[in-house]
């Protein structure tokens, strides 16, 4: 037996190594009979659990037209957005070590494709974002009240309107600016 979002449940309860997460297989209610996969599937319909081993970067197929954010980390590795984690058209990315569990954001999580005043909070996260060589890099994140630089990376100063911005869908940067944003 054991307790999974709060219900005990009977069946066979597997764990990976180094925090990766656990899955029930053919388990029932213990109160309701009622199985346990099948609520378990209504749950993961929307997570995307995506997990870097041996430091590679790994691909897991997501819809991000609206947004990607982290809904739980499951690895000791650090999970920073636009370094060992983000989205593109192709899916979701992971790289060095870090593993997480991940929903695409919808209106009613904060992304309303409105303006601001629709926006409704979606967290905090911290993105890093670096322009190399002079190019334009962007870097998705889903933006629900504004952005903030909190860290300078590199050499040449970011400036806000300058060689650093953002928008309802992240965070740019030009011109070899490279900083880490706390994306609110």
């Amino acid at each position: 037996m054991a307790v999974i979002n709060g219900v005990w449940r009977t069946g066979l309860l597997v764990c990976a190594v180094a925090g990766a997460g656990c899955a029930m297989f053919g388990g029932r209610d213990a109160d309701t009979g009622a199985s346990a996969s099948a609520a378990a599937d209504a749950q993961a319909d929307s997570v995307v659990r995506c997990v870097s081993r041996d430091n590679r970067r790994k691909y897991c197929a997501a819809d991000t037209d609206t947004g990607i954010r982290m809904v739980r980390q499951l690895s000791l590795a650090d999970c920073i957005q636009g370094s060992t984690w983000g989205y593109d058209a192709r899916g979701i990315w992971v790289v060095s070590g870090c593993g997480g569990e991940f929903v695409a954001v919808h209106a009613a999580d904060g992304d309303s494709q409105g303006g601001a005043e629709d926006a409704a909070p979606v967290g905090e996260q911290i993105v890093r974002c670096e322009s190399r060589g002079n190019r334009r890099s962007r870097c998705n994140a889903v933006v629900g009240e504004g952005v903030e630089l909190i860290r300078q990376l590199s050499r040449t100063r970011c400036v806000q309107r300058q060689n650093w911005g953002w928008d309802r869908r992240g965070v740019w940067v030009d011109g070899n600016c490279g900083a880490e944003f706390r994306v609110y």
